[in-house]
């Protein structure tokens, strides 16, 4: 694998994993927008985003974009609608996102899941799918996001996901909390009553 090129450091690399694939389409697809109204005020911020939408974008896609000093470029051509709730495609996206903390000489590496959550049984439901994947799964995927980046990437192979923002229903709990941990991530931020 060849280097990645470096641009100039950064405090914060934040991912946005979206998945829009449902009644939540609209209300959720907010997140992006106050991501590039930060990214211009806060150029210490860049964001990296998988945003799948049931219709936002005019169809059922996914998106991977960067946001960045209030910008957006997109990563690639939208693709067909991903399943948000696979395993693979969140440690997949946890990788481009440390690759990308890599490149911009991050300080911290934050992620971001946006969508239903279901406390204990899981969250990241896949509508189109119907797939939702379980706490441990959501925890184990971002272990093997890690992995993958620390393999491609050996000089930067002490990369970790610092924290995790569960903008989801009642995904505040311990048992999600303590999954985390062993995945090595130190912080969650979750609203206990949403």
């Amino acid at each position: 694998m060849e280097p990645i090129r470096r641009n100039p450091p950064r405090a914060l690399e934040f991912g946005i994993y979206r998945d829009g694939d449902n009644n939540l389409d609209r209300s959720q697809s907010a997140v992006i927008r106050q991501a590039r109204i930060v990214s211009a005020e806060d150029t210490a911020v860049q964001f990296t985003v998988e945003d799948t939408s049931g219709g936002t974008f005019g169809s059922a896609a996914t998106r991977r974009t960067t946001i960045q000093d209030g910008g957006e470029s997109p990563d690639g051509t939208p693709s067909s609608l991903d399943d948000m709730a696979s395993p693979k495609n969140l440690a997949n996206f946890v990788a481009r996102t440390l690759d990308n903390a890599e490149r911009v000489g991050a300080k911290q590496t934050w992620i971001e899941l946006v969508d239903h959550g279901a406390g204990d049984g899981g969250g990241l439901e896949a509508d189109s799918f119907h797939e939702i994947m379980p706490m441990p799964q959501i925890a184990q995927a971002i272990a093997d996001g890690v992995n993958l980046h620390a393999t491609a990437h050996p000089e930067d192979a002490g990369r970790t996901v610092d924290g995790v923002v569960a903008n989801q229903c009642l995904m505040a709990s311990l048992g999600f909390a303590d999954a985390l941990s062993h995945a090595g991530v130190r912080w969650l931020a979750a609203r206990p009553d949403m």
